[in-house]
C-alpha cells in the first residue's frame, strides 16, 4: 500500500441520518461535481494514452494499448469505487469523534525506505498534486471547516485531515481506485498527471460551491472571515499557483520542521543508499551515486559525527560545520568562482573537496562534519547540475556558463528547502528561462550574439551579486523575460511573414496540380477541337485556379464550374443519335453564357474571350449541320512521375518518426548538423502534415525546409535531432529521482 492509500479509514459506520442535512447537500452537489470531472478525465485519458502509443516503439506501444484496455474495462468500477470513497468521507466526519483517530494517524517517514519504488513514485506524485490543488484554495477551506464545525456544534473539529473537501482526501479517493488497475508506472503516472489538470485543477471551485451550498442552507451566511469567491471559473484547468508570500526557513531552522516533503522524500532515497554503502551516516564521501570526493569531511546524525559509514573515533578531533557557516564558506567559495574566467573553472576540483581545503585553511586540518540536511543537499544540487551540463538540449557554450551557478544554487537550496518543490521558486524560474533561452541560440552566431550575452551577464550578476536576497532572481528574472519577449516579438513578426509566403506558395502549387489534374483527367488523350482545348487550358483553367483558393474544393461553386469542363468536352464530341443533338442545340447558348460570365468575372481578356467563345459557337453549329470538325491528340499537361530506379528506402513511409514528424507543432525546434557544426532552428510551419515543413532561426529567417519523410531520415541517422524545450530544472529533478530509484532498486533486486 502506499502511504496516501494508509490514511483513509477502514473501520465504522454511520448512517445518513447521522449527518446534518446541509452537509448531505454538499456531499450530493460534491459528488455530482467531481464524478463529472473524473469522467471527462478518464475520456482525455483514453485519448493521450493512444497518442503516446502511436508515437512509441513497438515495444513500447503495447504498454499503452493495455491501460487503454484496462481503463475502459475498468472504468465502471474506478467511477464507483471513487464515488463510495468520498461518500465515505463525509459518513466518516459524521461519527463520533472516538472514531477519528485512523484519521490523525501521523505517517512515519522512516517506512518509506521499505516502499517499492514504483509505489514510492506514485506516493510523491499524489502528494504533489495535493499540496499543489491546496495552496489554490487554502482561504476558501478554512471558511469551510468554520461553517461544517458550526453544524456540529462545534463537537467537532474539522481540520486538514477529516475534512471530506481536502484535496489530499479527494487524491486518496482516486488513488484507492487506481491501485485496483493492472498499470505500469508509466501509464499510472500520465493518469495521475491528467487526474491533476482534470479534476484536482477544480479544487478551488468544488470549494467554493460547497460554501455556497452551505450559505444557502443558512449556514453562517454572513461570516466574512476570509474569502469565499471562487479561486477560478469552472472549465480553466489549470491549478492555482502556489502562494508567494510563503515564509522562508533561514538558514539556522533550514534543517527542521519546515523542510519540504519533496526534500524528505529525497533524503530518504539518498539515506537508503548511504545504508547500502555503509552505514547509517554514510559520510560526505559516500552519498548519492555520482558524488565521488576524497574530502576528509563526515556528517553528523543525532549528534553523533559518521563517515564512511561509521562513527567517527575521536569525536573531539571533529569541527562541526553549522547551515550558517557553510553559507559562509560558500561565499567565499563564490568570490573565487567570480575572479575565474570560463576556462579556468572547468578542470577544478569537485565542490566538496574545495569546501574541505578552504575549511583547512580557516580552522586547521581536522575532520569537518556537516549537517545531515546540508550534506544532502550538496548531494543533490552536485547531481542536478550533472544531469544539467549532460543536458543535450543546450549548447556546450551555454552548458559552461550555466554549471557557474552551482554554488550561488546550493546556496538557496541550503536556505529554502521548498527549493525542491517550488515549481515557482525565484532560482528555478530564472535557470529554466536561461536554458529555453541558451537552447534556442546558435553556436554559429558566435558568442558575440546578443543573447548569448545577456545569458552571460544573467550569469555573471548571480555570481557577483548574490548573498542570500532571493529577490535577486526575481529582478532578473524580469529583466531577462522583458529582453526575451522583445527578441521573441521581432522574430515572431519576421516568422509570420515568412510563413504567410510558404503557405501562400504551397497553397499556390497545391491549386494549380488540382486544376490541371482535374483537366487532364477530362481531355488528355482525346481528340478535341483545338479551340476548347485553348478555352480550357488558357482560359477556365484561371477560373478553375481562383474558385479553388478562393472557396476550395469542397464549396458549390468549384463543383459548377468542374461541371462546366465537362459540359464543353460532352458537348464537342462527334454526336450522331438525334436525341443527343437536340440537346446539344438547346445546351450551347446556356454554355456559351456561362462560359462568358466565368471568363469576364476574373477580368480575362475581352478581345481573346469574344474569339474563343465565337469559335466554340463555329464548332457547335458544324456538329449540328453533321459536318466534320478539325481536331488535335491533347496530351496530359501535368507530366507522368518519372520511373525511379528500384532503390530500398531509408525508412518506410508508415515508420513511427514519419508519423511523429508530420504531426510537430510549429515552434519545435531542431539541431542540424551543418558539416559538423551544429546549427539549430525551429518549425515555422507545418503545411499539409508534413508534406512542407520550414524552419527558420532564432531571428525568424528561413534557414531549411524538409518533409515529414526527410526529417524523419534525418533523425534517424543522426544529422538532426529534437531539441526539448521543457523547464530543464524540472527534468533534472525528474532524471535524479528516477537515476536514484533504480539505483536503490538494483540493490534490493
Amino acid at each position: 500500500m502506499s502511504k496516501v492509500t494508509q490514511l483513509k479509514p477502514v473501520s465504522g459506520k454511520a448512517t445518513p441520518g447521522s449527518m446534518p442535512r446541509p452537509l448531505e447537500k454538499v456531499c450530493a452537489r460534491y459528488l455530482s461535481l467531481s464524478a463529472a470531472y473524473l469522467g471527462d478525465m478518464l475520456d482525455g485519458a483514453d485519448d493521450k494514452l493512444f497518442d503516446l502509443a502511436e508515437k512509441e516503439t513497438d515495444s513500447e506501444r503495447e504498454r499503452y494499448f493495455e491501460a487503454m484496455r484496462e481503463l475502459r474495462i475498468q472504468r465502471a468500477g474506478l467511477v464507483g469505487s471513487f464515488k463510495q470513497a468520498i461518500n465515505h468521507q463525509f459518513l466518516t466526519l459524521a461519527r463520533p469523534p472516538e472514531t477519528e483517530t485512523l484519521e490523525q494517524t501521523p505517517v512515519d517517514l522512516d517506512s518509506l525506505t521499505l516502499v517499492h519504488e514504483d509505489e514510492l513514485e506514485t506516493s510523491v506524485a499524489l502528494d504533489n498534486m495535493a499540496r499543489r490543488a491546496r495552496n489554490g484554495c487554502n482561504e476558501q477551506l478554512k471558511v469551510l471547516c468554520h461553517r461544517i464545525e458550526y453544524l456540529f456544534e462545534s463537537k467537532r473539529e474539522v481540520n486538514e485531515h477529516n475534512n471530506p473537501l481536502e484535496p489530499r482526501q479527494l487524491v486518496a479517493c482516486f488513488s484507492e481506485g487506481l491501485e485496483k488497475l493492472s498499470l505500469d508506472i508509466k501509464a499510472r503516472l500520465i493518469i495521475l498527471k491528467l487526474f491533476e489538470r482534470e479534476v484536482m485543477a477544480e479544487t478551488g471551485y468544488l470549494v467554493s460551491e460547497a460554501n455556497k451550498v452551505l450559505i444557502d442552507a443558512g449556514v453562517l451566511p454572513e461570516m466574512k472571515s476570509a474569502p469565499i469567491a471562487p479561486a477560478r471559473k469552472p472549465g480553466s484547468r489549470s491549478l492555482a499557483s502556489q502562494s508567494s508570500d510563503s515564509v522562508m526557513p533561514t538558514a539556522g531552522n533550514a534543517g527542521g520542521p519546515s523542510n519540504d516533503q519533496m526534500f524528505g522524500l529525497l533524503q530518504e532515497l539518498l539515506v537508503t543508499m548511504r545504508g547500502m554503502q555503509g552505514g547509517p551516516g554514510g559520510g560526505a564521501s559516500g552519498g548519492a551515486p555520482g558524488v565521488a570526493s576524497e574530502a576528509a569531511m563526515a556528517v553528523m546524525q543525532n549528534g553523533v559525527p559518521y563517515m564512511n559509514g561509521a562513527p567517527v573515533a575521536n569525536a573531539a578531533s571533529v569541527h562541526q560545520v553549522s547551515s550558517d557557516d557553510l553559507l559562509g564558506v560558500l561565499n567565499r567559495l563564490q568570490r573565487v568562482e567570480r575572479s575565474l574566467g570560463e576556462d579556468e573553472g572547468e578542470d577544478r576540483a569537485d565542490l566538496k573537496t574545495d569546501l574541505s581545503e578552504l575549511l583547512d585553511n580557516e580552522h586547521g586540518e581536522a575532520i569537518h562534519a556537516l549537517d545531515q540536511a546540508d550534506d544532502d543537499v550538496i548531494n543533490l544540487v552536485a547531481l542536478l547540475f550533472d544531469f544539467i551540463l549532460d543536458d543535450e538540449g543546450l549548447p556546450s557554450e551555454i552548458k559552461a556558463l550555466i554549471g557557474r551557478l552551482q554554488i550561488p544554487l546550493l546556496k538557496v537550496a541550503i536556505i529554502d528547502k521548498t527549493f525542491f518543490s517550488n515549481d515557482n521558486h525565484e532560482a528555478r524560474l530564472l535557470l529554466n528561462m536561461l536554458a529555453r533561452a541558451g537552447s534556442q541560440w546558435d553556436p554559429q552566431q558566435g558568442i558575440q550574439d546578443d543573447l548569448y550575452q545577456r545569458i552571460n551577464q544573467a550569469v555573471h550578476r548571480i555570481i557577483d551579486d548574490y548573498e542570500d536576497d532571493a529577490s535577486l532572481f526575481s529582478s532578473l528574472l524580469q529583466e531577462f523575460q522583458q529582453f526575451f519577449d522583445n527578441q521573441k516579438s521581432r522574430s515572431d513578426r519576421v516568422e509570420q511573414r515568412v510563413r504567410e509566403a510558404e503557405e501562400g506558395k504551397a497553397r499556390a502549387e497545391q491549386a494549380r496540380s488540382e486544376v490541371v489534374a482535374v483537366l487532364d483527367k477530362r481531355m488528355a488523350g482525346r481528340q478535341l477541337p483545338d479551340v476548347v482545348v485553348r478555352l480550357l487550358r488558357q482560359g477556365w483553367q484561371q477560373v478553375l485556379y481562383l474558385t479553388w483558393l478562393r472557396e476550395g474544393d469542397d464549396s458549390g461553386l468549384w463543383q459548377q464550374q468542374v461541371k462546366v469542363v465537362d459540359a464543353v468536352v460532352w458537348s464537342v464530341l462527334e454526336h450522331r443519335e438525334q436525341a443527343a443533338l437536340e440537346k446539344l442545340k438547346d445546351l450551347s447558348p446556356k454554355l456559351l453564357k456561362t462560359l462568358h460570365s466565368g471568363l469576364s468575372q476574373i477580368n480575362y481578356d475581352a478581345v481573346e474571350t469574344k474569339q474563343l467563345l465565337v469559335k466554340f459557337r463555329d464548332v457547335h453549329q458544324q456538329l449540328l449541320k453533321g459536318l466534320q470538325t478539325e481536331r488535335v491528340a491533347v496530351e496530359p499537361e501535368q507530366p507522368a512521375e518519372p520511373a525511379q530506379p528500384e532503390t530500398v528506402p531509408e525508412l518506410p513511409e508508415n515508420h513511427f518518426l514519419v508519423k511523429k514528424c508530420s504531426q510537430l507543432a510549429p515552434g519545435q525546434w531542431i539541431e542540424i548538423q551543418d558539416d559538423g557544426e551544429p546549427r539549430r532552428a525551429k518549425l515555422a510551419a507545418n503545411i499539409r502534415a508534413g508534406v512542407k515543413m520550414v524552419f527558420t532561426n532564432r531571428r525568424g529567417i528561413k534557414v531549411q525546409e524538409f518533409s515529414a519523410y526527410t526529417l524523419a531520415v534525418a533523425l534517424h541517422n543522426g544529422t538532426v535531432k529534437l531539441i526539448e524545450e521543457g523547464a530543464l530544472f524540472d527534468r533534472a529533478l525528474e532524471a535524479v529521482i528516477g537515476d536514484l530509484r533504480r539505483m536503490q532498486g538494483n540493490v534490493q533486486h
